[in-house]
C-alpha cells in the first residue's frame, strides 16, 4: 500500500495567516510537517539539541552557530514578503529574544516559531517576556476525526479508514503499521518497538519540569490509559504512591489542566453520571493503548489476550466517532456512566446549554434488535430526545431516527473536513 498522509485544515489556517505566531504542542503531531508542507517559506532553521542550527534557504542546507543563525533570521525578516521558520524554539537562547522582538518593529517578512515544551508556552506569554504582544499562539492538535477518516478513506474500505482513525490520529504512527490488517493486532505485534516511541515524546513535554513532578505526570497518563478517570480516585492513589503532598482533588486538578493545555489529556462532561461531572482521558488514543499494553503485558513479559485488546480498543473508538459526530452536528460531546454497574451511553451529544440532543449506540459489529430496545429504554429513562445506531460494519436496518454503517460515517467525514477547509 502507498504511504497515506493525512490533509488537514491547519495547513490551509498557516498558508493564510499573515501574523507571527507560535506554533505548539506535544511533539509528533505534525508541527514541522505543516510548517514544511504549507508554508512558501524563505528561510527554515532548526535548532539541534547540541547547540547547533541548520539553517536552510532552499537553495543549500548548513550548520551555523547561534550567532550566524541569528543575523540570517534578521536580514531575511528584512526582505518583503519573506517567511522565516525557526524550529524547536524552546532551544534558542533567551538573550536574542530581544533581537527579534527589535526586528518586528521593522520587519517585512513574518515569522513562525515552533516548540515542543510546556516551558517554552510559559516563557513566552510570560509578562515579561520581551515576545509578549509579538506573537500570537497556534495549538497544533492530533489531526481532527474528519480529516483523518476523509484522508484514510482514500487508500481503504470504509470499514478500515474508520478503525484506524483513532490511532491515524497521531501522524507519525503511519509509516510504522500495516493498515491492512486490524489495529489491535498491530498495536499487541509492535508494541515493544512503539511503547519507548511514546514514553520519549511524552517525557519531551516535560523536559523542563523537576523530576518528581515528570514521576507524576508518567503516573497519570498511565492511570488514565487503565481507564481510572475519576478525580477523587486518582488523587487518593497518587497521594498513596508519594507523588502528591494530599489525597484531595485540588492535588491532582492543576496537573491535569496543564496536561490538557500541552494535549496530553482531555475532558468530557459527564451527563446524568452520580457523583461525577467531569471525565479525565487521554488525548491520543495512540498513547493511552501503548501506555495500557506497557501496563497490562508488564513490559511484554505477560501475554494479553487478543480480545482484551480489541474490546479496549472498542472504547476508544466509541469515543473517536462521538468526536466526529460533535464536531458534524455542532454539539458537544458528553458521556453518560450508569449507575448500580448498569453499562453506559456511548454518546450523548448536548447543545450550548448542556441540553441532550441525541444519544448513539457504536458496534464494531453488528447490532440486535434486542440491543436497540435497551439502548431505547435507557434513551426513554434518561429523556435524551433521540437516539440513533452506529455499526461499523453495515448500516443498521432496524428504524431508530439515524442510523449509520460506515458508508454513512465516511461520507459525515468528508462533508465536514472540506467545511472546516473554507
Amino acid at each position: 500500500m502507498r504511504s497515506v498522509e493525512i490533509a488537514r485544515w491547519e495547513c490551509n489556517y498557516l498558508s493564510r495567516s499573515g501574523s507571527w505566531m507560535l506554533i505548539y504542542g506535544r511533539r509528533k503531531t505534525g508541527k514541522t510537517w505543516l510548517l514544511r508542507r504549507c508554508l512558501k517559506w524563505t528561510l527554515y532553521v532548526t535548532l539541534t539539541r547540541g547547540g547547533n542550527c541548520i539553517v536552510e534557504d532552499g537553495a543549500k542546507r548548513e550548520f551555523m552557530d547561534y550567532e550566524g543563525a541569528i543575523e540570517r533570521v534578521l536580514e531575511t525578516l528584512r526582505g518583503e514578503g519573506n517567511i522565516v521558520v525557526i524550529d524547536e524554539f524552546q532551544r534558542f537562547p533567551e538573550k536574542y529574544w530581544d533581537l527579534i522582538a527589535i526586528a518586528s518593529q521593522e520587519s517585512r517578512g513574518l515569522l513562525m516559531i515552533c516548540g515542543s515544551s510546556m516551558g517554552i508556552l510559559r516563557k513566552i506569554f510570560d509578562r515579561k517576556s520581551s515576545l509578549l504582544g509579538i506573537v500570537s499562539g497556534f495549538h497544533i492538535d492530533l489531526a481532527s476525526v474528519s480529516d483523518t477518516v476523509a484522508s484514510l478513506a482514500k487508500n481503504l474500505s470504509p470499514r478500515q479508514a474508520l478503525l484506524w482513525a483513532p490511532l491515524a490520529r497521531d501522524p507519525w504512527i503511519l509509516p510504522h503499521i500495516d493498515l491492512a490488517r486490524e489495529p489491535w493486532h498491530e498495536l499487541l505485534d509492535k508494541a515493544f518497538t512503539l511503547i519507548p516511541i511514546v514514553e520519549g515524546l511524552v517525557g519531551e513535554v516535560f523536559l523542563e519540569e523537576e523530576r518528581q513532578l515528570t514521576k507524576l505526570y508518567e503516573t497519570l497518563l498511565r492511570l488514565l490509559a487503565m481507564r481510572e478517570w475519576n478525580i477523587k480516585v486518582l488523587a487518593n492513589k497518587l497521594y498513596s504512591l508519594g507523588l502528591t503532598s494530599s489525597p484531595q482533588p485540588s492535588s491532582v486538578t492543576g496537573v491535569l489542566h496543564v496536561m490538557e493545555k500541552m494535549g496530553l489529556v482531555t475532558r468530557l462532561p459527564l451527563w446524568k453520571t452520580r457523583y461525577s461531572r467531569v471525565y479525565y482521558m487521554h488525548r491520543s488514543p495512540l498513547l493511552a493503548m501503548l501506555l495500557y499494553l506497557d501496563e497490562v503485558t508488564a513490559g511484554l513479559e505477560t501475554k494479553v489476550p487478543i480480545e482484551v485488546v480489541k474490546n479496549r480498543y472498542s472504547i476508544e473508538l466509541q469515543f473517536t466517532i462521538g468526536e466526529l459526530l460533535a464536531e458534524y452536528h455542532d454539539l458537544r460531546q458528553a458521556y453518560t456512566i450508569l449507575p448500580g454497574g448498569e453499562g453506559d451511553v456511548d454518546i450523548v451529544l448536548l447543545d450550548r446549554k448542556g441540553n441532550p440532543k441525541i444519544g448513539y449506540e457504536v458496534k464494531m459489529g453488528l447490532i440486535t434488535k434486542r440491543e436497540v430496545m435497551k439502548i431505547l429504554e435507557i434513551a426513554s429513562k434518561l429523556n435524551i430526545p433521540k437516539m440513533g445506531v452506529i455499526s461499523l460494519t453495515e448500516k443498521p436496518k432496524i428504524g431508530v431516527i439515524e442510523e449509520y454503517g460506515p458508508k454513512e460515517l465516511i461520507k459525515i467525514a468528508l462533508e465536514t473536513s472540506k467545511k472546516n477547509r473554507k
